[in-house]
């Protein structure tokens, strides 16, 4: 497995546990200079709409051959009143190209966000796109019955309710889901605004509007990622859906915290010469799609 680039592994310390957008425009100066070639061969289908609000677009990224293969769905994060699935030419158009150069089909998805949308309008969404990618995987070369989904911070949040919600059972129609560096539980002291814009301020709804409550909905694979330099309130999330999973499943399931990383750095280095977390994440995909 490829370690980390002498100069990020110096860099991303020294830039502490910031989840700012200043802090991923770093990360991104920090890791596009490694990315090239991420896109050779790859074709890309951008904003196509799987339904009516303009947020409701996912792009589609692949490389001609046979049908039949496997599809990774990428939802971003953004604090759950920001981001998106482009952000610029290189991210995150880098983790649809690092997964077609790998043989798969890639597909990044937008959602309304808070306050407009509010809980659980973007994990409907989630569950709109993925329906849409199942109905249309075909065309792209994709197997219907091969989608693995992941989910980013926010996205990561979106994404567990998607597949445990007693309302939704995403898990059912998915191989496999990937939870990175997300929130899973919404606790009654909770007091962040970008948190609270999507969850309400009623407290009586938390345990409700709480994944980690509902894991025992499906019996889905599903991989849980932290970085090193996370800020604790998005790692410890990641060790109570271990717990969770591990309770569910009678035995651990992947978890892997990867040193070195930060918050963005994870997601931003698919498609790098840095591919410790591409990697877990495109074995994980292929041990759910065999």
């Amino acid at each position: 497995m490829t370690s980390m680039s002498p100069d990020i592994r110096k860099a991303i310390p020294q830039l502490g546990p910031n989840i700012s957008p200043e802090m991923w425009n770093t990360v991104c100066q920090l890791y596009a200079p490694l990315m090239e070639g991420v896109m050779n061969g790859v074709e890309m289908k951008l904003d196509i709409p799987y339904g009516d609000h303009e947020r409701q677009k996912l792009d589609v990224y692949r490389q001609a051959g046979d049908g039949g293969k496997p599809v990774f769905i990428y939802i971003p994060g953004g604090g759950f009143v920001g981001g998106d699935k482009r952000t610029d030419p290189i991210f995150y158009g880098n983790v649809g190209g690092c997964v077609a150069r790998e043989g798969m089909v890639g597909v990044v998805a937008n959602y309304r966000l808070a306050p407009d949308a509010r809980w659980p309008l973007a994990a409907k969404d989630v569950e709109s796109a993925v329906k849409w990618v199942k109905a249309h995987a075909t065309e792209f070369g994709g197997d219907p019955a091969k989608i693995v989904i992941m989910g980013h911070s926010a996205g990561a949040a979106h994404v567990a309710t998607f597949l445990f919600d007693p309302d939704i059972r995403g898990g059912d129609i998915v191989a496999g889901g990937m939870l990175s560096s997300g929130l899973y539980e919404v606790r009654k002291d909770e007091n962040r605004d970008n948190i609270l814009a999507y969850f309400g301020n009623d407290t009586s709804q938390f345990d409700r509007r709480s994944a980690l409550n509902y894991i025992t909905q499906s019996k889905v694979p599903v991989a849980v990622s932290i970085a090193e330099y996370d800020q604790p309130q998005l790692s410890t999330p990641g060790f109570d859906m271990a717990r969770a999973l591990t309770l569910r499943d009678g035995k651990s399931p992947r978890i892997r915290c990867f040193d070195g990383h930060n918050h963005f750095s994870t997601v931003a280095s698919m498609g790098s010469k840095d591919n410790d977390f591409a990697e877990v994440a495109i074995e994980f995909i292929r041990a759910c799609t065999r």
